[in-house]
This record gives C-alpha cells, sequence and structure tokens, in this order.
C-alpha cells in the first residue's frame, strides 16, 4: 500500500490508534507539554509520532506500508523501531496539524478530515513497526530507495515490548 501525505504541516507524522489515543491535552498546551504527551501515550501503545524535519519545513510524504514483512534491509536517512496496539482493525497517518488541533480542543477528531485518507486497514493485534525515513527534507537528499520517502513495516507480535524515551528523531 502506497499514499502521499500532501495536506498540513507534516513537521511531525504519527501513526496513531484512533479508538485509544487521548488527543487531548491543554487548551493552551506549549511544545515541550505536547511532546511528553506524545511519549506517554507512545509508551502505551497508542501512537508512535517521528519529528520528520529539524527546519519545520511541510512537504508531501511518500509513504510505502508494508504489512508481515521482515525487516527491511539497506541505506536509508534513519530507521526507528516501536510498537502498537491495534484495537479496531486499522490505524491512521496523521500530520502536526491533526495532532496539535485535537490537542487544543477536545472536539477534534484524530483523524481530522485530511488525514482520514491516510487509513491503514490492519488486523489486530500487536505490532513492531519500522519506520524507515529515505528522505531528509532539510538537505534535499535521498538515501538508498529513491522511489518512496517513508516507509512502515508492520511485524505482527504476541507481546508488547515498548521500550521508548521520546518522539522518534526529537530534536526540541
Amino acid at each position: 500500500m502506497e499514499f502521499i501525505m500532501n495536506y498540513g504541516d507534516t513537521s511531525f507524522i504519527g501513526l496513531v490508534n484512533a479508538e485509544k489515543y487521548k488527543s487531548f491535552v491543554d487548551k493552551d498546551w506549549e511544545l515541550d507539554k505536547l511532546i511528553y504527551h506524545f511519549t506517554d501515550e507512545m509508551k502505551q501503545g497508542n501512537i508512535l509520532v517521528c519529528q520528520m524535519t529539524e527546519e519545520g519545513f511541510a512537504h508531501s510524504w511518500k509513504v510505502d506500508i508494508k504489512i508481515g514483512t521482515d525487516d527491511i534491509e539497506g541505506e536509508c536517512f534513519r530507521r526507528a523501531l516501536g510498537y502498537i496496539k491495534v484495537t479496531d482493525n486499522r490505524l491512521f497517518m496523521v500530520d502536526y496539524d491533526c495532532l496539535t488541533m485535537a490537542a487544543q480542543y477536545e472536539d477534534e477528531l484524530v483523524p481530522d478530515e485530511n488525514c482520514s485518507s491516510y487509513k491503514i486497514d490492519i488486523e489486530n493485534g500487536i505490532y513492531q513497526v519500522e519506520l524507515i525515513q529515505y528522505y531528509n527534507v532539510d538537505t534535499d537528499e535521498h538515501f538508498g530507495n529513491h522511489d518512496r520517502e517513508l516507509s512502515l513495516n508492520f511485524v505482527k507480535k504476541p507481546e508488547f515490548q515498548q521500550k521508548i524515551n521520546n518522539v522518534f528523531w526529537c530534536t526540541i
């Protein structure tokens, strides 16, 4: 499965279990509080969040989804490994606009209207997700695979083994 995330601010991208993720933070949240919230929800397996750029560039990301594939080898810009729980036979990719609006307003949904098309149909269970970034938007450099810029590789696992201390690739 492939799609292009072409709406909103993609400086941060999330993979979210919309059924379980608690999105609201505070009407007047600050960035450090939001990053802490993301990390806490990541530890529970409700979301995985990546900082995609240090410069804050919005970019239309070409995303490739693989389910049940072993580790993907090859050159890349960077990679991360995390766990997420699927409870409603679907996950969504969401952008920073979606995450921040839901963090500020209790009545905003994750996913929002723009991100609802980034749905990943996947069987319920626990998944180890390998996130592989091939494109460095800050320097306009491709590494390895030039056909995609971000890959998500899902492998079903018998138990949840999250060992995360921060948003992936976060420099804040």
